[in-house]
């Protein structure tokens, strides 16, 4: 396999895109070019000394094709994102993660650019119980988590037929600086500590999940991009570690200093119950470990909020 020199990371202004274009400057010194249409991701999050970074639409060949000019990999973040937004629309979350992601497959395909990362989700394994790992049969209950799986089962195809080296990542619940935008538990509850404004929580809070720090995950990511005969394998990146909701709670109460009160609604649909991850073949093949405990991401999570939340107002 040939040298990694420049990476393309589709999606690369948004939350784990803007943390992994810095974790590959220090970690690897790769030469990065981001593709995002803003959507979601912000143009501040990387300055030009950081990537390459053109506006548009992965999805548009005019966009896609002068961006895989001269790249010897490409990390597919770009996704319509969320559970929910998939149930309220399923048809937009079908075209913003589907057929984006056969497009920008096929575009390295043709092209001859072998190393694709793509970023799944435990979405696409469903409502297990956990631990949850590879070979569990995955049964997922909502258009995102279908879609995907539908995203690992092309990267599984295209290695099987035409010998890319290619790999679909599971992301757990992941969290970080970077992530303003974000409205999931962890950016909504810190935010709401820092405002003293009371916290919500959508069902009884023993629903658990197996948050990761993003620092770790993107470690995860290129160890995925670097890693040779790995093609079409999928890979969970979590902690294995389950936190349950009340308890992650208690924790950003905890770092953040504050005492507000909790308001329980009803549970929301399309999610699942309970999440926690095996990690033994991500540590086996792509030397995989995590090394930021819950508390101390929080804690520094926690830090950057602070900071970020005094210097926009």
């Amino acid at each position: 396999m040939s040298t990694v020199e420049r990476v393309l990371v589709t999606g690369g202004c948004g939350f784990i895109g803007a943390n992994l274009v810095r974790r590959i400057r220090d970690a690897r010194g790769w030469s990065v070019r981001v593709v995002d249409d803003l959507r979601t991701g912000r143009e501040s999050y990387v300055p030009g000394e950081l990537a390459e970074v053109t506006i548009g639409d992965v999805a548009d060949p005019a966009v896609l094709e002068p961006a895989l000019e001269g790249v010897d990999a490409v990390v597919h973040l770009a996704s319509q994102t969320g559970v929910l937004p998939s149930v309220e629309d399923p048809a937009r979350d079908f075209e913003g993660s589907i057929t984006a992601t056969f497009r920008v497959l096929d575009a390295c395909r043709r092209r001859g650019i072998a190393r694709f990362v793509f970023a799944s989700s435990g979405a696409s394994v469903g409502d297990v119980t956990p631990p949850i790992h590879e070979n569990v049969v995955p049964r997922p209950v909502s258009p995102y988590g279908a879609g995907k799986l539908a995203g690992e089962a092309y990267v599984q195809g295209f290695a099987g037929s035409f010998g890319m080296q290619t790999a679909a990542l599971r992301f757990s619940n992941v969290y970080g600086p970077y992530s303003l935008h974000k409205d999931n538990a962890i950016p909504n509850f810190i935010r709401r500590c820092l405002r003293g404004e009371r916290l919500e929580i959508y069902g009884d809070g023993s629903q658990t999940r197996d948050f990761i720090h993003v620092q770790d995950l993107c470690d995860g990511i290129i160890g995925a991009v670097a890693a040779d005969d790995i093609g079409g394998e999928v890979f969970q990146l979590g902690t294995s570690v389950e936190t349950s909701v009340v308890e992650l709670a208690r924790l950003i109460q905890e770092v953040t200093g504050a005492e507000v009160d909790i308001d329980y609604e009803e549970r929301r649909a399309g999610e699942v119950y309970k999440s926690r991850v095996d990690i033994s073949k991500a540590q086996r093949l792509l030397d995989f470990q995590p090394a930021i405990e819950l508390r101390e991401g929080l804690a520094l999570t926690a830090e950057w909020y602070r900071k970020t939340l005094v210097e926009t107002g």
